[in-house]
C-alpha cells in the first residue's frame, strides 16, 4: 500500500508504520490477523465469554469480610444491640477516561548513545521516565522526556504499564531506525484504556433508638488498584478501594470497613478523584439511607455527625447559605416546576468539600438545575482556579452519575467510540455556585476533590423527589414515570 514502511508484530498487537497516520490507519484495518486465545499464564487474560453483567454478579456473592481496613470499638456487638438495623447494597460500573485527545508518543531511539527521546502527553514525568527507561533496559538518566500540553486526561497519563503507548513508539523506532510517533484511534483507546475500576459495596448499619447510627458495617468489593498500578501487595486492604468511607469523618462509635478483593481482567487505573469517585456515592447515599430509617432530615443529620468538627460546621453552613437556605422538597418553584434537593459532603485528599443538587424530572428523565459547591482547600492562593475546577468537577461527576458506563460483552467491550459511550453534552450541564472556605488548615489541591459529591447529591434529590433510591450508576439504567 502507498506509503508503508514496514509491518510489526509486537507484544499484545500488530503495528503498522507508514509515512502518515492515515495511510497507516488504512494499513492497519486491511490486516488479517489471527490472534490465538490467551493461555492461562497470560496475565490477566480476558475470557471469550466475559461480560460486566456476569461480573457484577459474582461480586454480589464474594465471600467476606475480605482484609481490614479500619476497625474502632465493636461494630458486631453494637449492630446486635441496635434498636434498627439497615441494609444496602450499592454497585458502579467500569468508566472510560474518554478523553479528547487519544493516547500517542513519539520514540527517537539513538543506537550509539543508547539514548531514548520521547514526547509524550502524561502527567508524572519522572514515573514515565523511569518506567520507559527500565522497559527499553538503560538508565533513567538516558531518557529524555519531552511533556507536552494534554488535551483532557482526568487519570488517564497516569503511569500504567498495560495500556500506554510509549512502550510501542520504542520499540517501533528501535526497529525502524527512524523516529516514529504512535497514534491510537479513538477505537483503540476504548478498547485499551485503563478504565476506572468497578465496585460493589455491602453496608448495614445500626441505629439507637433516637434513629442516629451507632455501627456501621462496610464491605467493599473490587480489584486492588495499587496492586495493578505499582505492583502493589494483594494482601491486604487496597487504600484506592476504602478511600472516603475508611475514616470518614462522621461520628459513628463503632465502625468495621473491609476490602473484599476481586481480581478482574479489564485493565484499571487511576480516574479523577479515584476512589473517593465512588466511595462519595457509596457513602454519601447510604448517609442518607440512614438519615430516613432514623427519621432525621439528612442535612441535621450530617449536622450531628459533624459536630465535632468545627471545620466540618462551617462548610456545611457556607454551602447552605450559598443555595439561599436547606430546603429537600419536594416544593415547586416560581414556573411550576416540582424540584427538590440532596446533600453530600466528601473528604478528598484533605481539601473538605460540601455540594447541593437541585433536580426536577421532565419525561422521565433527571433534569439538575444547580449545583452549590462549598470547598474548604486550607488556603486559595488563585480563587479563579478553584471555581474553574469546581466546575470541571461538577461536569465530569455529573457525567459519571448519568451517563457512563462501560459494558463489556463476549470479551469486548460494546462501545468503541462516542455513539456507543455518550458524555455529559452543554444541555444537560447545570449552573454551578461556588464558595471558597478558607480555614487555614494545610493546603491542600483542588483538581479533584470536586467530584466525590456530585453523584450522591444528584441521587439524594433524585429520591426525595420520587421516593426511589438508586444504588447503581449510571441513571439512565433507572426509568422514572413521567414528569413530577
Amino acid at each position: 500500500m502507498p506509503g508503508v514502511h514496514s509491518v510489526h508484530v509486537l507484544p499484545g498487537c500488530v503495528a503498522v508504520v507508514a509515512d502518515r497516520w492515515w495511510r497507516a490507519n488504512r494499513a492497519v484495518q486491511s490486516l488479517r490477523v489471527e490472534w490465538k486465545e490467551a493461555t492461562s499464564d497470560t496475565p490477566r487474560p480476558m475470557p471469550a465469554d466475559f461480560s460486566t453483567e456476569k461480573m457484577r454478579q459474582e461480586m454480589l456473592v464474594a465471600p467476606g469480610p475480605g482484609y481490614p481496613a479500619e476497625t474502632v470499638g465493636d461494630a458486631k456487638g453494637s449492630m446486635a444491640g441496635a434498636a434498627k438495623t439497615i441494609e444496602a447494597v450499592y454497585d458502579v460500573p467500569f468508566l472510560a477516561h474518554a478523553q479528547l485527545e487519544p493516547p500517542s508518543a513519539i520514540a527517537a531511539w539513538n543506537e550509539a548513545e543508547g539514548s531514548l527521546e520521547l514526547w509524550m502527553p502524561n502527567q508524572a514525568q519522572l514515573l514515565f521516565q523511569n518506567s520507559i527507561a527500565k522497559f527499553a533496559g538503560i538508565a533513567p538518566e538516558k531518557v529524555t522526556l519531552h511533556s507536552p500540553m494534554i488535551g483532557g486526561f482526568f487519570g488517564r497519563y497516569f503511569i500504567y504499564t498495560e495500556s500506554s503507548p510509549e512502550k510501542q513508539a520504542f520499540l517501533l523506532a528501535k526497529a525502524t531506525g527512524r523516529p516514529v510517533k504512535v497514534i491510537w484511534s479513538r477505537e483503540e483507546e476504548f478498547l485499551r484504556d485503563s478504565f476506572r475500576p468497578a465496585a460493589l459495596i455491602r453496608f448495614k448499619a445500626g441505629l439507637d433508638a433516637k434513629g442516629m447510627p451507632v455501627a456501621l458495617q462496610a464491605e467493599a468489593v473490587s480489584d486492588g488498584l495499587y496492586a495493578r498500578m505499582y505492583d502493589g501487595p494483594y494482601d491486604k486492604a487496597d487504600p484506592t478501594v476504602v478511600e472516603g468511607i475508611a475514616k470518614k469523618v462522621y461520628a459513628i462509635p463503632n465502625r468495621d470497613i473491609s476490602h473484599v478483593m476481586f481480581k478482574y481482567p479489564p485493565m484499571i487505573g487511576a480516574w479523577r478523584s479515584v476512589g473517593h469517585s465512588f466511595n462519595g456515592f457509596f457513602m454519601e447515599s447510604f448517609a442518607d439511607e440512614m438519615a430516613d430509617a432514623g427519621g432525621v432530615d439528612p442535612f441535621e443529620w450530617r449536622q450531628r455527625m459533624v459536630a465535632h468538627s468545627p471545620r466540618h460546621v462551617a462548610l456545611l453552613k457556607a454551602v447552605a447559605d450559598l443555595s439561599g437556605g436547606w430546603k429537600r422538597g419536594p416544593f415547586t418553584t416560581a414556573d411550576g416546576t416540582r424540584r427538590a434537593r440532596g446533600i453530600a459532603i466528601a473528604s478528598p485528599f484533605g481539601t473538605e468539600i460540601a455540594t447541593i443538587a437541585e433536580v426536577s424530572l421532565a419525561d422521565g428523565k433527571v433534569k439538575v438545575h444547580d449545583m452549590w459547591v462549598a470547598v474548604d482547600p486550607g488556603r486559595a492562593i488563585n480563587p479563579a482556579v478553584v471555581e474553574a475546577q469546581m466546575n470541571s468537577a461538577v461536569a465530569i461527576g455529573l457525567s459519571s452519575a448519568l451517563l457512563e458506563e462501560v459494558v463489556y460483552e463476549d470479551g469486548m467491550p460494546r462501545a468503541r467510540n462516542y455513539d456507543g459511550y455518550p458524555i455529559l453534552s452543554p444541555d444537560l450541564m447545570p449552573r454551578v455556585h461556588v464558595r471558597i472556605v478558607e480555614s487555614n488548615s494545610p493546603m491542600t489541591g483542588v483538581g479533584e476533590p470536586g467530584v466525590p459529591g456530585v453523584p450522591p447529591a444528584v441521587m439524594n434529590a433524585v429520591a426525595a423527589l420520587t421516593g426511589q433510591r438508586v444504588r447503581r450508576l449510571p441513571l439512565a439504567r433507572t426509568t422514572f414515570g413521567g414528569s413530577v
